[in-house]
């Protein structure tokens, strides 16, 4: 993977910005994560804030925006996290990275938005567990996480007002924002979806919980990290642009028809494409 630093800028004219949408204390912490975005030097961050009174504690660098609740989203969660795709309407943008205001943390700078987007309405990472199935027994094996997402405004104003639609039409949990935006995703709009490598919205997790997560102990080349239980940790941290590409061992010979058998058995074993670092043959 390239340093994104490197990369040539967005078109000119071309505006970007970085959003968040919170309620509650929640927008008073914004220092906790969401000014991770600060690295990404020239492109605005947003802030709008659901309530009835901006914070006191407002963090240099990010523009606040207050705005009253709508009860048609039942909760004070949907309505931030349905709402969120519907605000970046108001900026003066073209192309809006929206992102959750608590977990998620940016590692490194992620140069230009739009050239993330390729020409796709909207930029989303797989789910950590990607395989789902939607309504109707409609199975994805790419079903996208809803806290790191890429919008280019003007082209997907169509999408962002059917996901809001759904939301408003029928109550299914907290976070079936999600949900909406997939299968509307992967039904009317999939030819409008690029989908980023797991870098810009990464769920590995730094420690065992929570269980059957997959646990990775560096962030090394990781653009964004969004992980709620190991954000403090991954704070801490300062991973390198790029991750270290591992050495292969050279065979000492080519294996024979049963050191293959037993490579292949020690490999599936492992559940990784590597072998033990001993020879078997």
């Amino acid at each position: 993977m390239t340093d994104p630093a490197l990369d040539p800028p967005s078109p000119a004219g071309l505006r970007e910005a970085i959003v968040t949408v919170v309620y509650g204390d929640h927008a008073g912490q914004l220092d906790y994560s969401f000014a991770s975005f600060r690295r990404n030097t020239g492109v605005p961050l947003h802030a709008f804030v659901v309530g009835d009174r901006l914070p006191a504690n407002q963090v240099e660098g990010i523009t606040y925006h207050r705005r009253e609740p709508d009860p048609a989203y039942v909760h004070p969660m949907r309505d931030v996290d349905y709402r969120r795709w519907l605000f970046i309407d108001e900026l003066d943008a073209d192309v809006a990275l929206v992102v959750d205001g608590m977990d998620v943390l940016c590692l490194q700078p992620l140069g230009s938005l739009a050239r993330l987007l390729q020409g796709g309405w909207i930029g989303a990472a797989v789910e950590h567990s990607g395989g789902r199935y939607l309504g109707n027994g409609l199975y994805t094996s790419n079903f996208v996480n809803a806290g790191v997402t890429l919008w280019d405004i003007r082209a997907s104003a169509p999408l962002r007002q059917e996901i809001a639609a759904r939301g408003r039409a029928c109550f299914r949990n907290l976070v079936d924002d999600q949900l909406a935006l997939n299968e509307l995703l992967h039904t009317r709009y999939v030819d409008r979806l690029t989908l980023l490598p797991c870098h810009y919205n990464y769920r590995g997790s730094l420690g065992p919980k929570p269980f059957g997560w997959p646990v990775c102990r560096s962030l090394d080349g990781i653009r964004i990290y969004h992980n709620r239980h190991w954000i403090r940790e991954a704070r801490k941290l300062a991973p390198d642009a790029q991750a270290p590409l591992a050495n292969l061992d050279t065979d000492i010979a080519p294996p024979g028809k049963w050191g293959q058998r037993l490579v292949r058995l020690a490999c599936r074993w492992r559940r990784t494409g590597y072998p033990p670092l001993w020879p078997l043959w």
